[in-house]
């Protein structure tokens, strides 16, 4: 089939012509793509009965194709964190996809008989469940701040809300990190809006995700958390980067039981990684954002000039012998390769060129992950040049090949213990353990049936 227009534009037979054409991919994870690139909206009757869901957190990027200014019913604080689909006219597993709004998606969530649904041309496309909040949501700190907007999800800890490389000539192209700080501050609607989270505000949040589901469960079930935030060149608070971020998963480790924790920050050297390993890192992500030497060097200017491609390259090898096979698992920006004015041209250039570097990765024991581009309007990329949607095709063809590459080289499948029962059947900003679970885990729908309905326990004593 021929690459389609790289515009925003679907029709329904657009999007069956696709499932026919990549009958070899799971059918959810050809409409998750698709609804990730052009985003979606929700109507007034969706948004009422996404009323009591997990709300969106706006915890590192915005992840929305347009501005909050222009959120004219103030969605940021109504939509949910993700949403997932099932069923339908298509017979769908369920899948859970990060909220990602545009008014001019083809694409609306809408209440048709008081139950949610997700429309394509008008056309009922299948069931949509939105998120189930969890019990620490209710709570705030003395000072007003929402527990949910230190840890998200039981999950996501942004611990440093800005990032010190400022500008073109150090920030990520595509990155709306510091712009969507910004809008939030400037909304009014978050309780919570200092760069910097203090630790004993993580550490008690922390405190109250894992007692809720000691609780529920019976015991103390394993967790993961996540820690992220900004690049530090120079020190932040009198610390380094490495000291700075320590501080925190060590907080975050060792004061609970059972506790997973994964970092995001800069690729390191050995001894770098080693220290963060001490401290109570168990999985590293060095988010490389993009493979192609080239596009890393435009792309990434601060992390080129602070590390460069093959010190990166050379870090996520190294890191495998730290954390073990596995646990090394960078973040890539899916799609940006075809970024205009420098990106590849063609999808099977940009492909090819990404493919190999998931078979060079896996090869050696790194498990990258593939966060779709969302085009945000107030990253570099999208403020100085127009961006179309990329073609669907280049994440269709990239989803296959990354399933091959881990088929041959024997790869575990995915960690999954988050304690919202939700995520642990795949993430909502990429379909890259959405296509391994999804083919290899024979009890996959029963599996989110158990968490959908029992909660945590269905899942830790199932």
């Amino acid at each position: 089939m021929e690459a389609s227009p790289a515009t925003s534009s679907r029709t329904l037979d657009e999007l069956e012509n696709y499932l026919t054409s990549y009958s070899e991919l799971p059918r959810e994870l050809i409409l998750k793509h698709d609804l990730l690139r052009v985003g979606h909206w929700f109507t007034d009757a969706a948004l009422e009965l996404a009323s009591q869901s997990l709300v969106k957190s706006y915890r590192l990027f915005s992840y929305d194709l347009m501005p909050m200014k222009d959120m004219k019913r103030k969605e940021h604080r109504k939509i949910p964190e993700w949403f997932t689909i099932r069923r339908g006219m298509y017979g769908l597993r369920p899948v859970s996809i990060q909220t990602t709004l545009d008014s001019s998606s083809p694409y609306v969530i809408d209440a048709v008989d008081g139950r949610a649904k997700l429309l394509l041309d008008g056309k009922e496309i299948c069931e949509v469940y939105f998120p189930k909040p969890l019990k620490y949501y209710t709570r705030k700190f003395d000072d007003g701040t929402a527990y949910h907007e230190i840890i998200a999800f039981g999950y996501f800890v942004t611990v440093f809300r800005n990032c010190q490389y400022w500008g073109p000539d150090e920030e990520c192209r595509f990155c709306d990190i510091n712009m969507n700080a910004r809008q939030m501050k400037e909304s009014k609607d978050f309780t919570f809006n200092a760069p910097v989270k203090p630790v004993d505000y993580m550490v008690e949040v922390a405190r109250s995700i894992e007692q809720d589901a000691t609780e529920e469960v019976g015991f103390a079930p394993p967790i993961d958390f996540l820690i992220t935030g900004g690049t530090i060149l120079k020190t932040l608070h009198g610390k380094d980067e490495v000291t700075f971020y320590s501080e925190y998963a060590s907080a975050l480790k060792w004061v609970g039981r059972r506790r997973f924790v994964n970092l995001q920050t800069n690729g390191q050297d050995k001894e770098t990684m080693k220290r963060y390993r001490a401290a109570g890192v168990d999985c590293h992500h060095s988010n490389m954002e993009v493979w192609d030497k080239r596009l890393f060097e435009w792309i990434n200017p601060g992390k080129n000039r602070r590390v460069g491609w093959d010190g990166w390259v050379r870090s996520m090898m190294d890191e495998v012998d730290v954390f073990g096979e596995g646990n090394v698992r960078p973040n890539f920006v899916g799609g940006v390769e075809m970024a205009k004015p420098y990106g590849f041209e063609t999808v099977d250039e940009a492909v090819k060129s990404t493919s190999d570097g998931v078979d060079f990765m896996m090869r050696n024991g790194i498990i990258p992950r593939f966060n779709q581009w969302r085009r945000e309007p107030g990253s570099n990329l999208v403020s100085q040049h127009p961006q179309s949607a990329i073609p669907l095709e280049y994440y269709l063809q990239l989803m296959g090949n990354y399933y091959n590459s881990w088929k041959k080289y024997n790869l575990p499948m995915p960690r999954r213990e988050c304690v919202h029962p939700e995520r642990r059947i795949g993430s909502g900003h990429g379909t890259y353990d959405d296509i391994l679970l999804l083919n290899e885990l024979p009890d996959y729908e029963a599996q989110w049936d158990r968490g959908y309905n029992e909660g945590l326990k269905g899942c830790v004593t199932n």
